[in-house]
């Protein structure tokens, strides 16, 4: 009977090696697998510009003139960003959402939506975080601050001619000029 109870300490002993081996194993393998994803899938499976890190899916600029009656109008700094330059709220989901400066959530930093200005040099700024067209009525829609009903417009693209400056869609690097007259 000493025999047998021998074996079968030899054999517990053998077991419980091979379990805290087995386990050893074991978690170093997820550990590796979790280290992996961390750093190779999760970085290259992001939507983002891998150069910049940049959180939008589109990014350019378009210039705009405007001329009311002969005299050039001063297209603020901050339209989609200030929220006394920012009227219309119908294309947020596609701007940049705010985000908080300190760790208790107190400090927010603003949210800009996907047409916006940061100088008064007549600079639109798209930034989208999804792909899509955008146009000339979007920008004065979230600007707000132009009022062209009952008003003839006349509007170019790069020098030619358009017919309905609401249609024009932004593009990267177009010169976009109203004139607009209050006196049909």
């Amino acid at each position: 009977m000493s025999q047998n109870r021998d074996h079968n300490d030899k054999r517990f002993k053998l077991s419980r090696k091979k379990y805290i081996l087995l386990l050893g194993v074991l978690i170093i393998t997820i550990a590796s697998i979790s280290v992996y994803i961390e750093l190779v899938v999760k970085p290259n499976s992001m939507n983002m510009n891998s150069k910049t890190h940049d959180p939008f899916a589109v990014y350019f600029h378009t210039n705009l003139n405007i001329v009311i009656d002969g005299n050039p109008v001063v297209i603020p700094s901050q339209i989609g960003i200030n929220k006394s330059l920012w009227k219309d709220h119908s294309l947020d989901k596609y701007g940049v959402p705010g985000m908080p400066m300190d760790e208790k959530g107190e400090k927010n930093m603003p949210g800009m939506a996907p047409l916006y200005t940061n100088n008064d040099n007549g600079l639109i700024t798209v930034g989208s975080i999804v792909e899509r067209d955008y146009t000339l009525q979007d920008f004065l829609n979230i600007w707000g601050g132009i009022d062209l009903s009952d008003k003839k417009v006349n509007a170019m693209v790069n020098g030619e001619p358009v017919a309905d400056y609401r249609n024009i869609l932004l593009k990267d690097k177009e010169q976009i000029k109203l004139d607009i007259y209050s006196h049909q």
